[in-house]
C-alpha cells in the first residue's frame, strides 16, 4: 500500500511543541492530521456566516407580489413597533457590496396577547379595522452604500446597520 509523503519544516522554536503533540497523538502524522482537522473545522465555521447565499424575498408592487432573488448574506433584522403595527427591516450585504433592505409592515400580533383580560388593544377601534389585519408594504430597496440609505431610513436602523458592518461576522470567544 502506497502512502503519500509530505515534508513539514519546523522552526527551532516550535520543535518542543511538535514533539509534545507527537507524544500525545501517538505519532507525528496523527498529531499533524488532528491539528489540520481542527484548523479546517474552525475555518469552515468562521466562513459560514460570511458566505454569500441565494436570498429570496417577496416584494409587493400594488396588488402583485413577486419574488426577488439575489446573492448576499444577512446582516441583521430590526423591528420598529408603531402603535398596532410592526415594521421589520431585514438588511443584507449583496455580492456586489451593496446594501439591500427588505421592509415589511405587519400587524403587531404581540399587542393582542396580554396576561390581563383587560387588554386595551381589544377596545381600540383600529384593531378591528380591515387594514390593520392585513400585511402592508413589502419592499426591497438597494443602496450602493450606507450613506445613500441615510435619508430613507430611521436613525436607529442606520446605527444598527453601521454596527453590523463594522463588527466581525464571527466572534471567537475564549471562554
Amino acid at each position: 500500500m502506497f502512502m503519500a509523503t509530505k515534508n513539514i519544516y519546523v522552526a527551532d522554536s516550535d520543535v518542543e511543541l511538535f514533539d509534545t503533540a507527537a507524544d500525545c497523538a501517538g505519532s507525528m502524522s496523527a498529531a499533524v492530521v488532528a491539528g489540520l482537522r481542527l484548523y479546517v473545522e474552525r475555518h469552515n465555521k468562521e466562513t459560514e456566516r460570511t458566505r454569500m447565499t441565494q436570498i429570496e424575498l417577496d416584494v409587493q408592487d400594488g396588488p402583485v407580489v413577486t419574488t426577488k432573488r439575489f446573492t448576499g448574506r444577512k446582516l441583521l433584522r430590526y423591528e420598529l413597533r408603531d402603535g398596532l403595527r410592526v415594521v421589520t427591516f431585514r438588511v443584507y450585504l449583496t455580492a456586489r457590496e451593496q446594501i439591500a433592505i427588505h421592509t415589511r409592515n405587519d400587524p403587531d400580533w404581540s399587542r393582542l396577547s396580554s396576561p390581563s383580560e383587560d387588554n386595551p388593544v381589544w377596545e381600540d377601534e383600529r384593531t378591528w379595522d380591515a387594514d390593520w389585519w392585513s400585511t402592508g408594504e413589502r419592499s426591497l430597496r438597494v443602496f450602493p452604500d450606507l450613506d445613500a440609505a441615510a435619508a430613507e431610513l430611521p436613525a436607529e436602523v442606520l446605527n444598527a446597520i453601521r454596527n453590523a458592518l463594522t463588527e466581525p461576522a464571527v466572534e471567537n470567544l475564549d471562554i
